[in-house]
């Protein structure tokens, strides 16, 4: 007598988790973002400063079914369309035989990402920690999602972010650099941007 009870309840909870979005882990698809930010430098006493954009070409992450959110960028693959340009960030300033990577962690609720609808937005400010060269600090980010598709979201600064050198120990690299390009003035901060596609692993 109880069997049609258990097949009724079996049907009943089988609906319902179809029915509930899995909270999926998503990855960065790296050739669908970007990643840049400007520098300033000056090449002799009084003369204005140049602003220049730059770009790191591997960015890299996911987000975890529990929240957790790791946003990589690989520092090699600095591109200021100079090749011996390129060469000096990498070996002067950001040392990527030693510190290949910069990395973004923080904590986030994945399932606002399925609960979204597509063609959704959603603004928010994410508090997480920044490590560069070894060194980790808090940073928030102003971001805006965009939901692109069921599997699709587009990811990017609302507000560009400043990120200073010098609390990441990096200011030594700064005037070696500067010095090497004979610059009066070469900024130690630069505004980060970026737009990120994630992809679900479903």
């Amino acid at each position: 007598m109880r069997t049609p009870f258990l097949i009724a309840a079996a049907i009943a909870v089988s609906t319902f988790i179809a029915a509930t979005p899995a909270s999926a882990a998503w990855h960065v698809d790296n050739a669908q973002s970007t990643f840049t930010f400007v520098t300033a430098k000056a090449g002799v006493p009084g003369s204005s400063a140049v602003e220049e954009v730059q770009a790191f070409r591997q960015i890299g992450g996911t987000v975890s079914d529990d929240g957790r959110l790791q946003f990589n960028v690989d520092l090699a693959s600095v591109e200021t369309n100079v090749g011996l340009r390129n060469e000096r960030l990498k070996d002067l300033l950001f040392k990527v035989a030693q510190h290949p990577q910069a990395v973004f962690s923080a904590s986030v609720d994945a399932r606002r990402f399925d609960a979204l609808p597509v063609g959704g937005t959603a603004d928010v400010q994410l508090n997480g920690t920044l490590t560069i060269a070894g060194q980790s600090n808090p940073l928030l980010a102003d971001l805006r999602i965009v939901k692109l598709s069921r599997n699709a979201l587009l990811v990017g600064t609302r507000v560009p972010i400043i990120v200073s050198l010098k609390e990441y120990g990096l200011q030594e690299g700064v005037d070696a650099l500067r010095n090497v390009m004979n610059l009066n003035v070469l900024s130690g901060s630069a505004p980060v941007t970026f737009s990120v596609m994630l992809r679900a692993d479903r």
